[in-house]
C-alpha cells in the first residue's frame, strides 16, 4: 500500500494534529529527536498477510496490507500520562473518521481497524500505536504469467491436419489408432483480429 496516500488522508481529515503526520520505516526509528511538535503521528508499514492460493492454475490470492499510525501526545504537564491516556479515545475516533472505510486505491477494500497498544511513556511524551489494514486480491495481472503471455506473438493463423482413427470409408474395421494418413485439412485465418 502506498503510505503517502494514508499520510495525505490523515493530514486532511485529522485536524487535531495540524497536518503533523509523516512516514517512518519502523517505530524504533521515531523518538524525541525525530518527532514533530506534539500531537503528531507517524505512519509505518506493518505485515502484509496473504491467504492461501485460491486457484491451482492461476494467480489468485487474498492479501491484507496492514499499517500503523503511531501518535505522540504531549505528557509534560502530567508525567503519569493520565491526561494523554484519556485523550486516546478522542484521538482514536478522529483516526477512525479519517480512515475507516476509505479506499487508498480502487484495488483495496475499505480500511478496517485492527487494534492498538501503548508503545512508550516517559516524562514528556506518550506514544500509542493504532493499527489498520485493508484487503485486496492478488490477481493474474500481478504475476509472471500475464506479462509472459503478453510478449507472445499474436495468434492469427492456424493449420490443422486431421488423422482419423480409422479410414472414413471403412466403418466395419476396428483400427487401434491413427494410421498416419491425413483425411482432412483446414486453415483458419484472422483468429485474433485487432480491435
Amino acid at each position: 500500500m502506498n503510505l503517502n496516500l494514508v499520510i495525505a488522508q490523515l493530514r486532511n481529515w485529522a485536524p487535531s494534529f495540524g497536518g503533523r503526520f509523516a512516514g517512518a520505516a519502523r517505530f524504533k526509528g521515531v523518538d524525541e529527536e525525530t518527532a514533530m511538535v506534539a500531537p503528531c503521528g507517524f505512519v509505518i508499514p506493518l505485515e502484509d498477510s496473504p491467504g492461501p492460493a485460491l486457484a491451482e492454475n492461476a494467480v489468485r490470492q487474498d492479501l491484507t496490507d496492514s499499517f500503523a499510525v503511531v501518535v505522540c501526545l504531549d505528557n509534560v504537564e502530567d508525567e503519569r500520562g493520565q491526561k494523554p491516556a484519556t485523550d486516546l479515545e478522542a484521538i482514536r475516533r478522529e483516526l477512525w473518521k479519517a480512515l475507516l472505510g476509505w479506499r487508498p486505491t480502487l484495488e483495496y477494500n475499505g480500511i478496517v481497524y485492527e487494534g492498538g497498544s501503548l508503545q512508550k511513556l516517559h516524562r514528556s511524551q506518550l506514544w500509542y500505536q493504532f493499527e489498520f489494514g485493508a484487503a485486496m486480491q492478488i490477481g493474474p495481472e500481478d504475476g509472471w504469467e500475464e506479462g509472459a503471455l503478453g510478449r507472445l506473438p499474436a495468434f492469427n493463423r492456424m493449420h490443422v491436419n486431421v488423422d482419423a482413427i480409422g479410414p472414413m470409408a471403412d466403418n466395419n474395421i476396428k483400427y487401434p489408432g491413427p494410421d498416419g494418413r491425413i483425411e482432412h485439412q483446414a486453415d483458419f485465418d484472422n483468429l485474433n483480429p485487432p480491435p
